[in-house]
């Protein structure tokens, strides 16, 4: 995973996506990502671009603000589009 130009080394992450009923895919702020890092890692506050490859070979991109950090856990918010979750493979 990177945050920003930053590569960020994670013992655990998750992704949550949320699709509105009549929508063909997640608005701007429909997704977070819960990640754990293997080390104590210093984010800034404010917006964030991550970029995440999932163990099935995936990629996932997007623009997301840190709502919340001790140094191991970190939370973002979406904050545009998620790229690689319904573009076609």
């Amino acid at each position: 995973m990177s945050v920003g130009d930053d590569d960020v080394g994670i013992r655990y992450a998750d992704v949550f996506v949320v699709v509105r009923e009549g929508e063909p895919g997640p608005g701007p702020n429909d997704w977070e990502v819960n990640l754990r890092t293997c080390d104590q890692h210093r984010l800034e506050p404010g917006e964030h671009d991550l970029t995440l490859e999932a163990a099935d070979g995936s990629h996932l991109e997007g623009r997301a603000l840190l709502r919340f950090s001790d140094g191991t856990r970190h939370l973002f918010r979406g904050d545009s589009h998620l790229a690689g979750y319904d573009d076609p493979a």
